[in-house]
């Protein structure tokens, strides 16, 4: 359950924040740190190459002692980092009152504020210098509710931006890392619904509520629906979630649909995030040989289950990473990783065959190395596969093959930050 609300709510922070639409700064390039901890604690940095303990030098060197405890099945310590990677916030939730906020600077170590919210709230994330902590209100609601900007020196708050509607079942949302814009696919809201609907991508400014654009992708079905069957707490629902990713640069869109395994074909869009136009529709595929065959009759999605799509840039733009993962009535399966070209369409590599029992792999998260050779992926081995565990492995970039490998007994969360 713990495990289940950090993912949830870390999303923004561990999973898919895209890159600033500013050029990075000349010089040091941020770390992978990494930590078993929801509050913060026990984060070390990771060496690049080897995936080994750079030292057993703690980042934060101020971890306050009266954080609140996690309770059984409730909330708990949370950490959110700025867009800059030089500030970092442990925010720990209560069951009544506002949170404890403690924002550390990662050049240091060291408490550099600490912020006491005027009501409760959730902290969604940090502007790029970590100057502004943008929330809502607490319990959560909706990433389009009214949200209070709090001055990340003493949590008073500074501005308030209005609630919005998208018109519709949300499917996928993605807030840039400025927290100036949300993009969102959205479909027809029908609880009744026997079948995916129609796909509209949109875009609103997060500071005034106004809707930017929106647009239909053609051809693209998703969302919730009733399968027409029933278990022990009721009717069950499925849905097909399309990958959203942002590119670097903050220009582009990316929306992929790869349902059907073992997303080495399938059709992504490209929109200009300024005028919402779409400027590509392109399918990509690679041809199968006997053993992918297999493979992929082993790992087939079937019309009731449910797929997520995954989607996120390399550095440098050029590369889309698409992963899928299914989850079925009767358990859980992966539909692969693959690296594209995001201009030629040529599937420059993918994970389906590297190992016995591929497909029992769940994929947690991805990070790429600020020089886009490598890309770092963290994933757990269940089911038949021999070791099991938690695994950080280091691959090449565009072929995915694995170059380095460390295993873990728990869950690791990921940060890039710039370290003392």
């Amino acid at each position: 359950m713990r495990l289940a609300l950090a993912c949830a709510l870390l999303v923004a922070a561990c999973t898919s924040a895209p890159a600033s639409r500013e050029q990075p700064p000349s010089g040091p390039s941020p770390s992978l740190y990494l930590t078993a901890s929801l509050d913060g604690s026990g984060l070390i940095a990771i060496d690049p190459l080897t995936l080994g303990d750079i030292s057993n030098r703690q980042l934060l060197t101020g971890t306050p002692s009266d954080m609140p405890s996690c309770p059984v099945g409730g909330p708990c310590a949370l950490v959110a980092p700025s867009g800059d990677g030089r500030s970092l916030a442990v925010v720990g939730y209560e069951a009544k009152g506002p949170p404890a906020i403690f924002i550390f600077d990662t050049r240091t170590g060291s408490l550099r504020s600490r912020p006491i919210p005027e009501v409760p709230v959730i902290v969604d994330g940090l502007n790029a210098d970590g100057s502004r902590l943008y929330t809502r209100a607490w319990p959560p609601t909706s990433l389009t509710a009214e949200r209070l900007v709090l001055d990340g020196s003493n949590g008073k708050i500074v501005d308030r931006e209005p609630a919005f509607s998208v018109g519709g079942e949300e499917v996928a949302t993605l807030i840039d890392s400025e927290q100036r814009r949300i993009y969102a696919l959205v479909v027809a809201a029908d609880p009744q619904a026997i079948g995916p609907r129609q796909v509209a991508a949109s875009a609103w400014d997060l500071k005034t509520g106004t809707a930017l654009w929106r647009r239909e992708i053609p051809g693209l079905i998703a969302g919730s629906w009733l399968t027409g069957r029933t278990g022990a707490e009721g009717d069950i629902r499925t849905r097909l979630v399309p990958g959203l990713a942002l590119s670097p640069d903050g220009r582009r869109l990316a929306i992929v649909r790869a349902f059907d395994c073992c997303v080495v074909a399938g059709t992504y869009w490209l929109l200009d995030t300024t005028s919402g136009d779409l400027s590509a529709e392109r399918k990509y595929s690679r041809g199968t040989s006997i053993l992918e065959q297999i493979f992929g009759a082993i790992a087939a999605a079937k019309e009731d289950d449910e797929v997520t799509v995954g989607a996120s840039f390399g550095p440098d733009g050029q590369v889309l990473y698409i992963t899928g993962q299914s989850w079925k009535p009767d358990g859980y399966q992966y539909l692969g990783m693959t690296a594209l070209d995001v201009e030629s369409t040529k599937v420059l590599g993918s994970d389906i065959k590297m190992e016995q029992w591929w497909y029992e792999n769940h994929v947690f998260w991805l990070r790429p190395s600020a020089d886009g050779r490598w890309l770092y992926v963290f994933l757990q081995r269940t089911g038949n596969a021999d070791p099991k565990g938690y695994f950080l492995r280091r691959v090449d970039a565009r072929t995915l093959s694995v170059a380095a490998e460390r295993r873990f007994d728990s869950y690791r969360f990921a940060f890039s930050l710039f370290g003392p």
